[in-house]
């Protein structure tokens, strides 16, 4: 789990690259309109959040644990987060 924080603090100054670990991958798209951040697990997008909407949306259900510390991470780093479950695959 300290991966995905480590990459979610790199991805965030990188801003645009993704930013690969063991098992997961962050990529952060903040440039000022759509801004999101993208989780992945081995190469698949797990969870995405919409910065705009602070709406963090978990895609594959497997990875729930994991998202939930993703967004723990992201209010770490001064943001709003909301869960949605909705798009659970």
């Amino acid at each position: 789990m300290d991966e995905i924080k480590d990459l979610l603090s790199r991805a965030i100054k990188s801003n645009k690259e993704i930013i690969k670990g063991q098992e997961f991958s962050v990529q952060a798209n903040l440039k000022g309109t759509d801004d999101y951040i993208n989780l992945y697990a081995n190469g698949a997008v797990v969870a995405v959040y919409d910065v705009n909407d602070q709406d963090l949306n978990i895609i594959n259900y497997d990875y729930k644990k994991e998202v939930k510390f993703f967004g723990e991470c992201l209010e770490d780093e001064g943001m709003e987060v909301y869960l949605d479950e909705g798009l659970m695959n």
